[in-house]
């Protein structure tokens, strides 16, 4: 009887149903699952936009449990790995995107090119903030943290005027209805696609994960 495999992922609702979407591509491999805050969970004012994040700020304590042997894999949105992982690890399946894009979430559902001048957008996103300044330069850019949800409650709460959001996770979480529009900008390549890192020399897991892996 195969054991089951211990996986570790952040504690969020959008990460438990990643970790739902992989296993739904192997019904078969039982697994057990601890969730865990990373570091850039506990540091919610560290700010994404200015360069003072550390590389490993939404994987190092899933780093340290697959390091220490406590747990086998862990699951990760892809664009939250760092570019240069452990030197011990590796990520043995990434699954495609089901979107790529971005949406706009507004109050009042106005639309990017409707908002009034010194309107304020909320994002965590260097990318992101680039692709509104291109489009909207009169707009304020605002750094915003906290889950998905958290985000768009802000946008609600009227703290900022409109968030921009990966349309995946607004769809994974059943939000579509506060998506306002898709935005034309290009996004981070690894958007959307999910990714599964363990500590190299893990053949067996590498083979259990392979089906419908693009690497």
């Amino acid at each position: 009887m195969q054991n089951k495999i211990r996986v570790i992922a952040r504690g969020s609702k959008l990460s438990q149903l990643q970790v739902k979407e992989v296993f739904e591509k192997f019904p078969d491999t039982a697994y057990s699952i601890v969730y865990t805050e990373s570091f850039g969970d506990k540091n919610m004012k560290i700010s994404l936009l200015n360069g003072e994040a550390p590389d490993d700020m939404f994987t190092r304590e899933l780093d340290f449990a697959l390091l220490n042997g406590d747990a086998d894999i862990a699951v990760h949105s892809a664009k939250d790995l760092p570019v240069h992982l452990h030197p011990d690890l590796e990520v043995i399946a990434l699954y495609e995107a089901f979107d790529k894009t971005d949406s706009l979430v507004s109050k009042n559902h106005i639309k990017l090119m409707d908002l009034p001048a010194g309107s304020t957008v909320g994002t965590s996103s260097p990318l992101r903030k680039q692709g509104i300044k291109e489009l909207r330069p009169d707009l304020k850019i605002v750094g915003i943290r906290g889950c998905i949800e958290d985000r768009v409650q802000q946008v609600k709460d009227g703290k900022v005027d409109c968030a921009i959001v990966a349309t995946c996770a607004l769809k994974r979480l059943g939000l579509e209805d506060v998506i306002t529009e898709i935005l034309p900008f290009p996004t981070h390549p690894m958007q959307g696609r999910l990714a599964i890192t363990a500590k190299k020399g893990r053949e067996d897991l590498k083979a259990i994960f392979a089906k419908g892996s693009i690497l």
